[in-house]
């Protein structure tokens, strides 16, 4: 009977597929994974299967986890005889509700640009004998299927494996459907709000600005939702701590909020909606689901015509305003701190592309935006956070703050620079440049440094003069200004590549300890030096230690740079397994 159903299904999908309703909706899907047409808006294209394995993995490893936090011999171990696991889950269920937020969130932001039409879909459609309400509910549709499919995929692997950790060796079956069937619908519905959450803010955007002012403020929204998805996420760990220390009206106000309410789905389906306090959430979340879905259907009827039929007015600009290189702050220093022309090129074509790409920005924007959630996680973490501007010398978490910026601002460019611009104007840079007397490093290096250290530095010495003094601003911040450009060599080390003119790298098979080994690194720039500073600062001639420590360093990475292979110094515009990141 299963088997019969199915086939029939196949086939009318197929038969849907065939037909030009069809073949419209399978466009926009498609577009909607593989990006948009506009200039500037190249991306990384990982495939369509690729990216649903991403988006799925978060669940699945947390859910792996669960395995040994609930397992029976766990329980034995501990003496818990007595298991509620509607009950004891609770903190645990509000994790996998935020982590479906914040993936379906982050894939919605990923994909900001390719849910609306554009120049590309404009050119090749008008011409057709296709009418504009047809258009517009095709792309409708696939922008519904498209909520669906990564509903379904981010929380496939929770669905199946949450269950069976918690629940799995419980003798009925009725216990662990119930259980199921809670996670499942709270968990959808939570992924079906933040998609729609976003979708709804591009509407509006899109309905009450000019076309040239929303690509301008569009990534800034974008880098704030992503600073919401990254502190919810985040919050995850002690909100259910939190909410147990709350009175009751408090508990009642901030309950109603998602995600939180989402909780109230899942309760509500496992039997405990009876009380008053449940019901209230359960109200507020099916409320929160349909003012986000009907906001963005209106936002999206309201912006489609508007913006469709204006495209051939439209003109291209970056998601940055331009200022003539007369009044920009650093146009002295970039006139002076070139020798040759080749690299005074390259320099321009890497900060111009790095401001004026929606694709290499909004990298970079992610990266600081971690950093700024993960400061202010430290912050947060720091029992008395007055304490952190009193005593005769910073603390530990004042002194990490920068470092943190720092690091992940640098790794965000650092990143950025492996995906390239466009392959076809790479052309000019390789009649321009010598493959053996390259500037690639010294071009990628002052990009790093300019990007970071000319706001950052400033930034750290006054915050520290403030508060400790100039003795202590002026070695904080010198001990800043030195590890960032050590970090910079080191990241640097076998790179041998103008920035965003070269092909993608491959996948290697050791990425996951390149992965590792910068994760490491994240702890020791963040970690152990600010721990060491905070040790030199009781003595200023203490912070001296610093002098052969990042020198050593240095003279590591020259060292090694001299050992290498003449061919592995040698410029690229193609990337090889053998050349590496």
């Amino acid at each position: 009977m299963l088997d019969w159903i199915t086939q029939i299904l196949q086939r009318r999908w197929e038969r849907f597929c065939r037909t030009p309703f069809g073949c419209l909706v399978g466009l926009f899907v498609g577009r909607m994974f593989h990006g948009g047409g506009e200039p500037g808006t190249e991306e990384l294209d990982l495939g369509i299967g690729v990216t649903l394995i991403l988006l799925a993995m978060p669940g699945v490893l947390v859910s792996l986890l669960m395995f040994e936090k609930y397992g029976t011999l766990i329980r034995y171990l501990r003496g818990q005889k007595a298991f509620d696991p509607f009950t004891a889950t609770a903190p645990d269920e509000y994790f996998f509700i935020v982590l479906s937020m914040v993936v379906t969130g982050a894939a919605a932001l990923w994909r900001w640009d390719a849910l609306f039409l554009d120049r590309r879909d404009y050119m090749n459609l008008v011409p057709l004998p296709i009418s504009l309400r047809r258009i517009f509910f095709g792309n409708l549709l696939a922008i519904v299927a498209l909520a669906g499919l990564l509903t379904f995929v981010v929380n496939a692997g929770s669905l199946v494996l949450y269950p069976i950790a918690v629940v799995g060796s419980q003798s009925s079956f009725l216990v662990l459907a119930q259980f199921t069937m809670g996670h499942a619908l709270a968990v959808f519905t939570a992924s079906v709000f933040s998609f729609f959450a976003v979708l709804a803010m591009i509407g509006v955007l899109i309905s009450f600005l000019p076309f040239g002012t929303f690509r301008k403020v569009s990534m800034f929204a974008r880098f704030l939702i992503g600073i919401v998805l990254l502190v919810l996420l985040a919050s995850s760990f002690t909100v259910p701590y939190q909410l147990t220390t709350l009175s009751v009206a408090e508990a009642h106000r901030v309950a109603v909020l998602p995600p939180i309410s989402f909780l109230g789905v899942a309760r509500t389906v496992w039997g405990r909606g009876s009380d008053w306090f449940t019901a209230a959430m359960f109200r507020s979340a099916l409320s929160a689901l349909a003012i986000a879905i009907i906001t963005a259907m209106t936002a999206y009827a309201v912006s489609f015509r508007r913006l469709f039929v204006r495209i051939p007015e439209m003109t291209d600009a970056g998601p940055l305003p331009r200022i003539p290189r007369s009044f920009a702050p650093l146009a002295g220093l970039h006139r002076n701190m070139f020798r040759e022309a080749s690299e005074s090129a390259g320099y321009y074509f890497a900060a111009r592309t790095l401001l004026r790409s929606d694709g290499h920005f909004q990298i970079v924007l992610g990266f600081a935006a971690l950093g700024l959630v993960a400061a202010a996680e430290t912050l947060s973490s720091t029992p008395h956070v007055r304490f952190l501007f009193q005593g005769h010398w910073p603390s530990q978490a004042f002194l990490s703050l920068p470092f943190i910026l720092s690091y992940c601002v640098v790794m965000g460019i650092r990143l950025a620079f492996e995906i390239p611009a466009d392959l076809r104007a790479n052309w000019v840079f390789r009649f321009l440049v010598d493959p053996e007397q390259h500037g690639a490093r010294a071009v990628a290096r002052r990009v790093l440094l300019l990007f970071s250290l000319p706001w950052l530095a400033p930034l750290t010495f006054l915050a520290t003069l403030k508060f400790w003094g100039w003795t202590t601003a002026l070695l904080h911040t010198s001990i800043l200004i030195g590890s960032t450009v050590v970090l910079v060599e080191v990241l640097l080390i076998r790179f041998r590549k103008l920035p965003f003119t070269c092909s993608y790298p491959p996948f290697q098979s050791h990425s996951a300890l390149i992965f590792v080994g910068y994760l490491f690194g994240f702890f020791c720039f963040t970690d152990y030096l600010p721990q060491m500073e905070h040790w030199a600062l009781f003595d200023a001639w203490l912070t001296l230690w610093f002098i052969p420590l990042l020198g050593l360093i240095l003279a590591g990475v020259l060292q090694y740079r001299k050992q290498m292979l003449e061919m592995d110094k040698h410029l690229i515009f193609e990337e090889t397994r053998a050349s590496g990141f």
